[in-house]
């Protein structure tokens, strides 16, 4: 009687150990789960960073204005109603 009642314990221990709540499938899926947590923690944070650069490039304080007027009005090609405009002629090729 004694050793079956043995084996029967060492049986639900050891099934425990291993299919259970806290046995070992128990936590290798949970390092799993943790595992997809930590990446999608890590994309989020670098596109959390992304958009606090892009934000922080659009204050006032890390843009100068007459800086930013002159790239725009160079892309745009515009000129400002104040601004003084002198027409080159042509540059000669050396052929």
């Amino acid at each position: 009687m004694a050793p079956a009642l043995f084996l029967a314990l060492t049986y639900y221990f050891g099934w425990n150990s291993i299919h259970g709540k806290s046995g070992l499938e128990s936590q290798a899926a949970q390092r799993q789960q943790l595992q997809a947590a930590q990446t999608q923690q890590a994309a989020v944070h670098q596109t959390m960073l992304m958009w606090q650069t892009k934000v922080a490039d659009l204050s006032a304080q890390s843009i100068q204005p007459d800086m930013l007027d002159e790239e725009a009005r160079e892309v745009l090609n515009l000129a400002n109603p104040s601004d003084l405009v002198i027409d080159l002629p042509p540059q000669k090729s050396s052929d």
